[in-house]
């Protein structure tokens, strides 16, 4: 019995290739915007305890130099957390292209399977049809070699009776 190969095989496998190197760029710029995610986060809370520091700056008496100096600091962190806000805009379109790009991908690969599993469908339905001529044929055979073996052991009871 031949093995089912379905025509469509190379095609499938590069349908799937493209589909898990869209896998793969979409799993790298989620893992930018988490990144990106935690640096915001590191400064938030830098800012955090920047600000407690400036609390505790005023308890005592300082200099404003050193006042200045943490104001300056939470300026300059508050700026960097903006540009990372915007950071985080453009990952998230990043992610969102890899997204569609991947889903796209997905796609082309399940339009491919769904060929492959009509085409194996029709494959075991031939098959299912051959093996039942198979036996059919068979049955027929056999019923023929019967009647036939029936109908030489009378023609030699015939012989026999018409002899003696």
């Amino acid at each position: 019995m031949k093995k089912f190969q379905f025509r469509f095989a190379a095609v499938e496998k590069v349908k799937r290739m493209k589909e898990e190197e869209a896998l793969r760029e979409l799993g790298k710029s989620q893992q930018a915007l988490r990144k990106i995610h935690e640096h915001k986060l590191g400064l938030l809370q830098d800012i955090e305890r920047s600000l407690i520091r400036r609390e505790e700056l005023g308890r005592e008496p300082i200099s404003s130099v050193a006042f200045q100096i943490e104001s300056e600091f939470i300026w300059g962190t508050k700026q960097r957390i903006q540009h990372l806000d915007q950071a985080i805009v453009r990952a998230q379109k990043v992610v969102e292209k890899t997204m569609r790009g991947y889903l796209v991908a997905r796609r082309q690969t399940r339009m491919i399977e769904v060929l492959r599993e009509k085409e194996l469908g029709r494959f075991k339905d031939e098959v299912r049809k051959k093996e039942a001529k198979n036996s059919d044929e068979l049955t027929v055979m056999r019923a023929r070699l019967i009647l036939d073996a029936g109908a030489e052991e009378s023609a030699q009871a015939e012989e026999s009776g018409g002899i003696a």
